[in-house]
């Protein structure tokens, strides 16, 4: 049994017994960790809006006998409320909150998917592009689960990648240049043009400081976001319904094919 403090990023709440919420918390020390917050839904509860989903806080946690730990104590850092007045930027927060649920086991630390986290949550809330904040950080915490390919040499004959449209392998994550992509559409495969490559590029080279520098529109947007729908369900082995209420708000027209 052991009390300890740690910044931490509120993943998801639900309500539990009369007052209660069942939280899951991604920590920089301590990863995901499951948890209840008694009383956190009364009106003058000391952790009412500390906890909330995307907030971020200084979290203080009892590890008692079971594995469920207890929130004790919450200090605000940032609770992020413009996000959560634009329906854009709120899917795409709820989208790499359920990423990182998903992609991590609990107690499993990984200070790298902290840090973009938050900057990704500071992005959007600060008003930068949605679309280029959240590909940015939805791919970055791809390549730190170890899912993210090669994008800058061609998986079959291993030179630069120079010419398109390109393709990118879903099953065994690849990218195949123009010269060495099959002649015929291959089921897991997913043809995207060399610009789209370029951004996703870009886009994973970022400090997480920058991310949000740079948006996509047009037929980057549409590439760069139906390959990233479809290729992180792909690795889920699921889609998490944030990724399908992400999809209908920022491009309804882009549907990812099963």
């Amino acid at each position: 049994m052991a009390s300890y403090q740690d910044h931490m990023v509120v993943l998801k709440a639900r309500a539990y017994r009369d007052y209660d919420s069942l939280v899951t918390l991604f920590g920089l020390k301590s990863g995901k960790i499951a948890a209840i917050a008694k009383g956190a839904r009364r009106p003058k509860s000391a952790l009412s809006g500390r906890i909330s989903p995307l907030s971020y806080s200084q979290v203080g946690l009892y590890r008692g006998r079971s594995g469920l730990e207890t929130v004790t104590e919450a200090e605000l850092v940032e609770g992020f409320a413009r996000i959560a007045a634009d329906l854009t930027r709120i899917s795409w927060g709820m989208a790499l909150a359920d990423l990182v649920d998903e992609l991590w086991e609990e107690r499993e630390a990984s200070p790298a998917t902290f840090s973009v986290l938050v900057a990704a949550l500071e992005a959007l809330n600060d008003g930068r592009p949605a679309t280029g904040t959240g590909l940015a950080a939805g791919w970055q915490l791809l390549g730190i689960a170890g899912y993210l390919p090669d994008l800058n040499h061609c998986g079959r004959c291993h030179r630069p990648v120079d010419n398109g449209p390109v393709e990118v392998a879903l099953a065994q994550p690849a990218v195949y240049c123009g010269r060495c992509q099959s002649a015929e559409r291959v089921a897991g495969r997913i043809q995207i043009s060399l610009g789209s490559l370029r951004s996703l590029q870009y886009w994973v080279a970022l400090p997480p400081k920058r991310l949000g520098q740079g948006e996509a529109k047009g037929q980057i947007k549409e590439e760069c976001l139906g390959l990233w729908l479809r290729f992180a369900r792909w690795q889920l082995g699921r889609s998490p319904r944030s990724f399908e209420f992400l999809n209908t708000v920022e491009a309804p027209d882009v549907s990812p094919r099963k």
